[in-house]
């Protein structure tokens, strides 16, 4: 639809915002282009009959610059073949944006020297490209460890749940900086020994059964303080929260509120991190 002039916009302002309409649906379309080109490439990684095409799928997956060829990539390190295996670990490693945990496991499991050495040093680049930024505002250095399920979840979605809170509460905090997930205490303890006036902090939470009763969901979780490098455990901090309404076993409701939990604790910890010795 074409942008009208009106007698309350100058030309000049339709003018702009009309290039900004086109502008807007470029990049749409481009974007659109990008993830369809990635599904074909990740379709073709996953199901080829010639090893030959999921090599150069894994190949241009890694050269594309989108997360979004980071799960497909993944798919490929359990690959029959071992020069799809090998390039597909070469890819995550040129992509550095993830895949850290897959490398990880397929290590365990890969016999092929050749893929071995391909997945050490994709998983050495992909670490590297998440190096912290530390800036003049980072005050806390914060690792965070696993979780204490004990939900009864065995899927690791409760420790997912409680990092994507903590993150949140980070999100517009300068003053912290989280660790990466993957940090050794060797790693943490060199960074830390740079910047002198950076406390660190080590936390895990324990998350406890969802309690109902009375028509409610009440959800509680511990979070527990160590310092870092050798995590000598400093407080503790409770969080309980209470939603009303709830039917028993909404798991929807209750990842909402574990979730919203760990980001509370967090904000609290923050707020107390200056009086932690």
């Amino acid at each position: 639809m074409a942008l009208q002039p009106s007698s309350r916009l100058p030309l000049r302002l339709v003018g702009r915002l009309a290039t900004l309409v086109v502008l807007a649906l470029t990049l749409s379309s481009s974007v659109a282009l990008a993830n369809e080109r990635i599904d074909k490439l990740a379709l073709q990684l996953r199901s080829a009959e010639d090893f030959r095409v999921r090599t150069q799928a894994a190949l241009a997956l890694g050269a594309s610059q989108s997360k979004l060829a980071v799960d497909p990539l993944c798919g490929g390190l359990g690959d029959a073949n071992a020069t799809v295996r090998t390039a597909a670990a070469a890819a995550l490693g040129k992509l550095a944006l993830g895949g850290s945990e897959c490398l990880e496991q397929r290590l365990e499991v890969e016999a092929a020297a050749p893929v071995k050495s391909a997945l050490k040093k994709a998983l050495a680049a992909v670490l590297k490209a998440r190096e912290p930024a530390f800036t003049a505002d980072t005050k806390y250095y914060v690792a965070i460890g696993k979780s204490t399920d004990k939900t009864g979840r065995t899927n690791g979605s409760v420790d997912a749940l409680v990092r994507r809170g903590i993150a949140s509460a980070v999100e517009q905090e300068p003053a912290v900086l989280l660790a990466p997930r993957q940090e050794t205490e060797t790693e943490g303890k060199a960074r830390l020994a740079k910047r002198k006036g950076v406390k660190g902090f080590f936390l895990t939470v324990k998350i406890d059964p969802p309690k109902y009763a009375n028509g409610s969901l009440t959800v509680r979780l511990e979070v527990l303080i160590f310092t870092y490098p050798g995590k000598a455990l400093k407080a503790t901090l409770p969080m309980k929260l209470t939603q009303t309404d709830t039917a028993p076993g909404s798991e929807a409701a209750e990842d909402e509120l574990i979730q919203d939990a760990a980001s509370r604790a967090m904000a609290k910890f923050i707020a107390k991190a200056d009086k932690i010795d």
